[in-house]
């Protein structure tokens, strides 16, 4: 299932608040599709040759996921024909791209005066329109966030205390956001265009190749059999499919719809099956290479090659799977749940046999590692992903199934891509009035400047955030104030951006929005805010990632005896989280027990030998006692 066709379930299901993606027929459907494919073409071609010009590059890229996500997007509930009212909107919105590409130069130039009145009611046309986009595909949280930035901008002078700035006027706010490189046409639409696109058709092509049911069957083969199979299975395929997904709601509805049912027949309650199913898939926007749109954001906010953002990536993700699958494990085993049978399961060698699909991956990054640029990158793994595809005649693309490949690339993009003018309108808005910096302050004022209440103030932030928005305006608007408050406290900008990118991940499992927690229980059968806290429970090591990165060189900042002790003593905190947080160890944790382990976990989050050896025997303490109790269990038996 394509990204499109899971944007379709969700809203369907009642999972998300945009509506519906139109299905066109006939010459109208022709020429959707052709647009979609030659929008894709276009962006591969410049990946490889290189780009026309800035403005280009920018400018289509925004025109054209605007203007599809209008005509692919319905407005409100039914109807499949574009409306006179959407063509109007489409043709304005290229008709004012195409006048600020052809006059990038001279408005760039007349910066500082006033605006003329055309480029002000052509840039507020464009704002309102990018919020219209924003709100079919995600919502009206989005738009809303959007218009209360706007009006900030304007009522400065009249807010009291530290919030309280000069004010501007409408014209200058609109120039800001439409004109200048800080608005809905800089930074976060150059990212969008240079690398979260390429990546997205490179995710198409590869689930045309038939890498996602290999990734399946892999799973499977490897821990089907063991306690509780299905659901190691779906933490194991998760990861794997979150390393070119990118979106833990395709992984969801990819990945769900087979091991969902499975975990239901071993016994796993359909709440906990569905919230197994979503952690995992949360994790898949932590796991390299391709991390989602907001990974590629935290590169170009700290200036950071990609693939050192994908380096330092990639231990606390197994991290983060590790802590899911052993609490998985740990339920499994609470419950007396088995695996299925060796007849259920695919033979190991017939995913041998297919493991050369999965040679992209490496390919991709080999070539980062070389210097080679990201999108360059993503380019050469797709055309050796088509090469591939002709070793098997079930998974051989052709031109057909290329074309298809494009298509879906780009509607799945739009989901994103839409957005790429109401971040851009937070953005500018956010750099216009300072208000990082005023936001920064307060935390630092209300923490004392003690660094690990600053932490805790950006995880209940982003929690909060995280209820009404999706991961990549969550992290946008959390490393606004985030990021200069821990920097501040002389915490490195790599690792505060790192902090506050895996909060804002957590958005996908947060109730009520919870998207992966939704799309997920809707599979299942589950209810929906008790999956979504169940989730949440499940993927709680997260939070306590935050904490790893300030007081441990897991980041590989630190030297190899350091790392591999670090990594060490995480893995021993993840097994004591997890057995204090289900409450079982190798029998029934007791009162005492599960206070010990809750203490261990946090004392191995700080790289002190004292605390490392402190937290690792109180583990094996517990763990002795546990087996001494399970002995005496079952001698009483």
């Amino acid at each position: 299932m394509n990204m499109s066709e899971c944007i379709n379930y969700c809203a369907q299901k009642g999972i998300i608040s945009g509506f519906e993606r139109r299905k066109f027929g006939g010459w109208m459907g022709r020429a959707v599709r052709l647009a979609c494919a030659l929008f894709s073409g276009f962006y591969l071609y410049t990946s490889w040759f290189g780009i026309v010009s800035t403005e280009s590059h920018l400018g289509i890229y925004f025109m054209a996921s605007i203007g599809l996500s209008l005509i692919l997007f319905r407005p409100s509930p039914g109807g499949e024909r574009v409306s006179f009212v959407d063509w109007t909107l489409v043709t304005f919105i290229v008709v004012s791209l195409l006048y600020w590409m052809y006059q990038y130069e001279f408005l760039i130039n007349q910066l500082g005066w006033e605006a003329r009145l055309q480029d002000t009611l052509l840039g507020a046309g464009v704002i309102l329109i990018s919020l219209e986009a924003a709100r079919r595909t995600t919502g009206l949280i989005i738009p809303a966030v959007c218009v209360l930035f706007l009006i900030y901008a304007y009522v400065g002078p009249y807010l009291p205390g530290i919030l309280r700035h000069d004010g501007f006027p409408v014209w200058r706010i609109i120039e800001y956001n439409f004109v200048t490189t800080e608005g809905m046409l800089g930074q976060i639409a150059n990212i969008f265009a240079s690398y979260i696109f390429v990546f997205v058709i490179f995710g198409a092509f590869l689930e045309r190749s038939g890498l996602g049911q290999l990734f399946m069957d892999a799973a499977l083969a490897l821990t089907g059999r063991m306690t509780g199979g299905p659901g190691l299975a779906d933490c194991f395929s998760s990861g794997l499919m979150g390393m070119v997904s990118g979106s833990p709601v395709a992984n969801v509805v990819t990945t769900g719809a087979f091991t969902i049912p499975l975990m239901k027949r071993v016994g796993y309650k359909p709440s906990f099956a569905a919230a197994v199913e979503a952690a995992a898939s949360t994790g898949g926007q932590y796991m390299p290479p391709i991390m989602g749109a907001a990974a590629f954001i935290l590169a170009e906010f700290t200036e950071t090659p990609y693939i050192e953002v994908v380096k330092i990536s990639i231990i606390p993700a197994i991290l983060y799977f590790g802590a899911v699958g052993a609490m998985v494990y740990l339920e499994a085993r609470k419950t007396n749940l088995v695996g299925l049978s060796r007849e259920e399961l695919p033979p190991i060698k017939a995913v041998l046999q297919r493991s050369y699909l999965f040679l992209p991956v490496p390919v991709i990054i080999v070539l980062m590692v070389n210097g080679f640029s990201p999108f360059f990158s993503a380019v050469c793994a797709i055309i050796t992903t088509v090469v591939l595809s002709w070793f098997r005649k079930d998974t051989r693309m052709g031109p057909r199934e290329i074309y298809e490949a494009l298509i879906r690339g780009t509607q799945s993009s739009l989901v994103v891509g839409s957005l790429v003018g109401a971040l851009g309108v937070i953005m500018g808005t956010c750099l216009l009035t300072g208000l990082p910096a005023r936001l920064s302050e307060l935390v630092t004022i209300l923490s004392g400047g003690i660094l690990p209440l600053v932490v805790l103030m950006i995880l209940i932030s982003g929690y909060i955030v995280g209820m009404g928005l999706p991961a990549t305006p969550a992290y946008v608007i959390l490393s606004l104030f985030g990021v200069p408050a821990l920097a501040k406290l002389g915490v490195p900008p790599l690792t505060a951006h790192m902090i506050v990118f895996w909060v804002a991940v957590n958005s996908v499992i947060t109730p009520p929005v919870a998207l992966a927690s939704m799309a997920a229980a809707a599979i299942a059968g589950a209810d929906p805010y008790r999956t979504g806290f169940q989730s949440v429970k499940l993927g709680s090591w997260l939070y306590l990632m935050p904490f790893l990165f300030l007081y441990t060189p897991i980041l590989l900042n630190g030297t190899t005896a350091e790392v591999v002790r670090s990594i060490f003593t995480a893995f021993c905190a993840l097994v004591a989280w997890a057995a204090a947080v289900e409450g079982y160890m190798a029998v029934k944790t007791r009162t005492w027990e599960r206070c010990l382990l809750f203490a261990a976990a946090f004392g191995l989050l700080h790289a002190g030998w004292v605390t490392d050896v402190a937290g690792v025997g109180v583990l094996l303490f517990v763990l002795v006692s546990q087996l001494r109790l399970q002995k005496r269990i079952a001698r009483a038996a």
